[in-house]
């Protein structure tokens, strides 16, 4: 099977806060995993297609966080429970916030790859 990824992901639990946008209200969740065009993340609430977001994502290891737009590209519901599996891409990031995404994630894959079992 062809690889459709544009990104390498690397699988990553960083704090997230998103607001559906027009709205006000912000949640808090974790993310699943995280690449250079994007994140994965569960959440309670069912978000359409192509809604846009403002999200805020902190990065612990390196005290770094940064606000953006972002666009759901896709999201299923989980056969169990009643949470959402939801894919979003980010909206135009400024050019240091992209060199920052790769990299921590050239950083991350390389210590991924260095931990015995994986």
């Amino acid at each position: 099977m062809q690889e459709r990824r544009r990104y390498a992901r690397v699988p990553e639990s960083l704090q997230i806060a998103y607001e559906i946008l027009p709205t006000d209200t912000t949640k808090q969740y974790l993310t699943k995993d995280i690449s250079q065009g994007g994140i994965r993340f569960f959440t309670h609430e069912f978000i359409p297609k192509d809604t846009r977001l403002r999200i805020r994502i902190s990065f612990p290891r390196t005290l770094f966080s940064f606000e953006t737009l972002v666009r759901c590209m896709w999201i299923k519901q989980m056969p169990y429970g009643d949470e959402f599996e939801v894919g979003v891409e980010f909206v135009d990031l400024p050019p240091e916030i992209i060199d920052y995404l790769i990299s921590y994630i050239k950083v991350s894959l390389k210590i991924n790859t260095q931990q015995p079992g994986v």
